[in-house]
């Protein structure tokens, strides 16, 4: 645990950093791949066609579901929970950035490239919570009807994603996850929100060791089903509305070696650091980069100069809007505010 915040579990900020720019890496051109694939050297012509599929923007996504329901439930599962208090807290704190930066989207006619269909959800669950406490089912129970009705709606309402899976056609699919729009994405995404909470749960007798190895392993197998999943998508027609919510499981196990892991070890400061603004970058990573390229040509060179500036810039927004919505949600509850931004 971290200093005297028995209720924050130590790394998880480094994840959501790192999360949030897979995310990012996702969303923008790599003109390294070009040149790698253009390269008659085997090598750099195999990295060519690994790097694209190597960042999963929507597998990030499943992953911040499951975040979410952890750190919604973990510092509330012990104690009654202050309905109004936790609804008002959580919808300031992830509405007024999402106002104020969709806002600017809109005035620059880049409103399309805000990733609001995963922050709807997000609200939603915020809201749902307090209801699904007072339901008398155990959690994992509550889970197992929600991914009933999960893949029910997966079924009934993403048919013509099952088809062109099996006849390995187009047939006019989206194939992205959150294609049957907010009224019904999140109720394929609340299975992945809830096995957060049934970590939560679990989590303080989780005591086992986790080597290195095993953590490294974890990491790598969770980077390569993403990419596989990337992959079945753009070759072999298959849908993430279809292959998510199983990745799910995976990224589950996971995060729960991670969060066992950083039990027992120190994180990155400097990660942690960065994981302070996953939000602002989550929320404005896109737009960021849309506007850079009116002022710099996107090339193998100026590649990493693009992601440090958005990286400073969302710093900026965590600075002037997300860290003040946060306080301001912990003064309208009343509260003990949070440490200094900088």
């Amino acid at each position: 645990m971290k200093g005297d915040n028995k209720k924050w579990v130590n790394g998880i900020d480094s994840i959501r950093f790192f999360l949030a720019l897979i995310v990012f890496l996702s969303h923008m051109h790599n003109p390294w791949v070009d040149v790698f694939k253009a390269g008659s050297n085997p090598i750099f012509h195999f990295l060519g066609f690994i790097i694209t599929p190597l960042f999963s923007g929507t597998s990030a996504v499943i992953a911040f579901f499951i975040i979410s329901g952890f750190v919604i439930h973990y510092p509330n599962k012990s104690r009654p929970l202050n309905t109004k208090d936790f609804l008002i807290r959580r919808w300031m704190r992830i509405g007024i950035p999402l106002l104020i930066i969709y806002a600017a989207a809109i005035y620059l006619r880049l409103d399309f490239f805000i990733p609001v269909w995963s922050l709807y959800c997000e609200l939603i669950y915020y809201t749902l919570y307090p209801l699904l406490i007072k339901i008398k089912m155990s959690w994992r129970a509550k889970f197992i009807a929600a991914f009933a009705i999960s893949i029910l709606v997966i079924v009934i309402f993403g048919h013509a994603d099952i088809m062109s899976f099996i006849h390995q056609t187009h047939d006019d699919t989206i194939g992205q996850y959150w294609q049957l729009g907010v009224p019904l994405t999140w109720l394929v995404g609340l299975p992945c929100w809830l096995l957060g909470v049934i970590l939560a749960e679990e989590f303080d007798g989780l005591n086992k060791k986790i080597s290195p190895l095993k953590l490294w392993s974890f990491r790598i197998l969770v980077l390569s089903v993403g990419a596989v999943i990337q992959i079945l998508r753009f070759k072999y027609f298959t849908s993430t509305l279809l292959t998510e919510n199983l990745f799910a499981f995976i990224l589950f196990l996971w995060l729960r070696n991670e969060f066992t892991y950083y039990k027992n070890h120190s994180s990155v400061s400097f990660f942690e650091f960065l994981g302070k603004f996953s939000y602002s970058l989550y929320l404005c990573h896109e737009m960021f980069a849309i506007i850079l390229t009116s002022y710099i040509k996107l090339t193998v060179y100026t590649y990493p100069l693009f992601i440090l500036v958005v990286i400073v810039a969302s710093y900026i927004v965590y600075l002037l809007i997300e860290y003040p919505s946060h306080r301001l949600a912990q003064m309208a509850t009343k509260k003990k505010p949070l440490p200094p931004a900088i």
